[in-house]
């Protein structure tokens, strides 16, 4: 079993989500998933070539929206701590749209 079974879930739910919008909302072509793991975080990266399309949260959604628009808003739920970054400096080229999920300590 490994130290991160138990965040498994949550990662592909969040995963799923950005790779999705990065789909939907820049009609990318080009969408890149980096996981970077320690001992008790995993955070995820998912790049797309699209800098200035970013995520916006939402408060609660609607009940007439709960089949879309969730996905930043089940992000914010979820993950200890999300954000996005531009890369490129004055000629931006691509974001990152991160996801930093902490594993939970158990009692001995």
């Amino acid at each position: 079993m490994s130290r991160h079974d138990a965040l498994t879930h949550d990662a592909r739910l969040c995963v799923t989500e950005l790779v999705t919008n990065a789909h939907r909302h820049t009609q990318t072509r080009l969408i890149g998933v980096t996981v970077a793991v320690n001992r008790k975080r995993v955070t995820v990266y998912v790049t797309d070539n699209k800098p200035w399309s970013l995520p916006v949260p939402r408060t609660v959604p609607a009940v007439q929206e709960l089949g879309c628009g969730q996905g930043v808003f089940l992000l914010d739920s979820v993950a200890e701590t999300w954000g996005s970054t531009i890369y490129g400096g004055l000629h931006p080229s691509h974001k990152a749209v991160w996801f930093t999920l902490a594993r939970r300590e158990t009692a001995a």
